[in-house]
C-alpha cells in the first residue's frame, strides 16, 4: 500500500517547520536585541532629571 516514504515525507516535513521556527526565533531575538541596543544608547545619550530641584 505505501512504499515508506509516507513516513520519510513527514518526517522531513516536520525537520522543515523546526528550522523555520528555530530561524524565526532567532531573528526575533535579534530584533529585541536591536530594539534594547538602541534604548540603552537613548538611555545614556538623554540626561533627564525628573523630579531633581
Amino acid at each position: 500500500m505505501y512504499t515508506g516514504t509516507l513516513i520519510r515525507d513527514l518526517m522531513a516535513a516536520v525537520e522543515r517547520a523546526e528550522q523555520r521556527e528555530e530561524q524565526r526565533q532567532v531573528e526575533e531575538e535579534r530584533e529585541l536585541q536591536a530594539i534594547l541596543d538602541l534604548q540603552i544608547r537613548l538611555a545614556e545619550s538623554n540626561h533627564v532629571f525628573i523630579g531633581a530641584a
